[in-house]
């Protein structure tokens, strides 16, 4: 259940931040994606199925051939349907809609968690594809600093220890852009199979870091907790084993059976009408206390389900608060000391040395790992509050 909620909690209509292209790719992926393709044609048969639970009994045919020494043969047949008394066949009608609907909330609990799923792969993608761009900065400066050591090597400037270490810096940052296209290539196949296989002509883009968190959280959580499909999971089930005791407490009442009958025989031919009732003595034993112990599993779940959700969504709430304040600390922080370029210089003209560059240089950018990951931590958490 926990999972469950994680995965589909979101009420907070965010979607903006995210830009136009996201969304027609999640409509794609919705589209193209075979499991929901799956899901919705087993939403069609359990429709099917749950409108057959509320038809008539099948209709009864009986033939019988009868034969006697000297009397002449015989011949019976009769044919006969039941119904039951109309306020339970609306009772029946009304329990195939609401499972019916039930059906549908779990279709949508399916669509939301491949939503859901996608838009996490999109945040990362965006997140490695802010990352490559800083690393090929970061790559752009080793290589200048390894042609520089190389110029200076050769006017006898400088010697084969210092060089060795810029190439080993220049080699150790290639190697974090080979690693890092690398993942961003995964997680683009991880996009391209949720989509069915068919390429996706998706472009990263920065996201908006504008706060989308709704001010007051109990106004919010009010009108949360009526759209979210877990608690109107529970809710509809209460429902159901409400209706259900309506009509097990209607199946005590007996069974119309009504008819037609011939009998014939060589001398007489006798044609009528049937009529008969059903009187469910013991098959009924227990069933509406049955019925009423569903009732109260059911209310107990909704309300255990209830206090889960605002739980986990304060919860939630209160991360994406803490992250979106820590991301905006960090870049605000991390505008402060760019000083790359100064470090280049001040290295060029000998005024620090090797040591101290890389130290500075691997001391800045390990700050703006930090900023791009709790951002991209910021992003994750406001896609847990979402509505779809």
């Amino acid at each position: 259940m926990k999972r469950l909620f994680l995965i589909i909690l979101g009420m907070c209509a965010v979607l903006g931040a995210y830009g136009q292209g996201v969304e027609a790719l999640l409509r794609e992926i919705e589209e193209n994606n075979p499991d929901l393709k799956a899901a919705a044609a087993a939403l069609d048969e359990e429709r099917l199925a749950n409108r057959s639970e509320a038809l008539l009994a099948d209709p009864e045919v009986e033939f019988n051939y009868l034969w006697s020494n000297g009397l002449g043969n015989r011949h019976d047949v009769r044919v006969s349907q039941s119904f039951d008394f109309p306020t339970l066949s609306g009772k029946r009608a009304g329990m195939a809609a609401s499972l019916d609907e039930l059906s549908a909330l779990d279709y949508k609990a399916r669509r939301l968690e491949l939503r859901q799923e996608a838009r996490h792969l999109c945040i990362d993608l965006i997140h490695h594809h802010r990352l490559l761009q800083e690393l090929n900065d970061h790559l752009s400066r080793a290589s200048v600093l390894v042609e520089s050591y190389e110029r200076r090597m050769e006017a006898g400037g400088s010697t084969i220890l210092d060089l060795n270490k810029a190439k080993l810096h220049q080699a150790a940052v290639r190697g974090q852009v080979n690693q890092t296209e690398n993942e961003r290539l995964s997680l683009l196949s991880r996009l391209t199979a949720l989509n069915g296989g068919k390429e996706l002509p998706f472009t990263p883009t920065a996201y908006d870091l504008a706060d989308t968190l709704p001010p007051d959280f109990e106004t919010w959580f009010s009108e949360a907790s009526a759209k979210n499909p877990v608690l109107a999971h529970v809710r509809k089930e209460l429902e159901l084993g409400q209706q259900q005791l309506a009509i097990d407490r209607l199946s005590t009442m007996p069974e119309l059976t009504v008819g037609y009958m011939s009998e014939i025989h060589a001398e007489e031919k006798f044609r009528g009408v049937t009529v008969g009732l059903n009187i469910p003595l013991w098959s009924g034993a227990n069933r509406v206390k049955r019925a009423r112990a569903g009732v109260a599993a059911a209310q107990s779940r909704q309300d255990a389900a209830q206090q889960a959700f605002f739980q986990e969504l304060k919860d939630l709430y209160r991360q994406a608060a803490a992250m979106k304040a820590h991301a905006e600390m960090m870049r605000a922080s991390l505008s402060d000391t760019d000083y790359q370029d100064y470090l280049l210089d001040a290295l060029t003209r000998g005024e620090i040395s090797m040591i101290d560059y890389l130290v500075e240089n691997d001391l800045y950018f390990e700050a703006l790992e930090q900023t791009l990951e709790a951002e991209r931590a910021y992003r994750c958490a406001l896609a847990e509050l979402e509505v779809f």
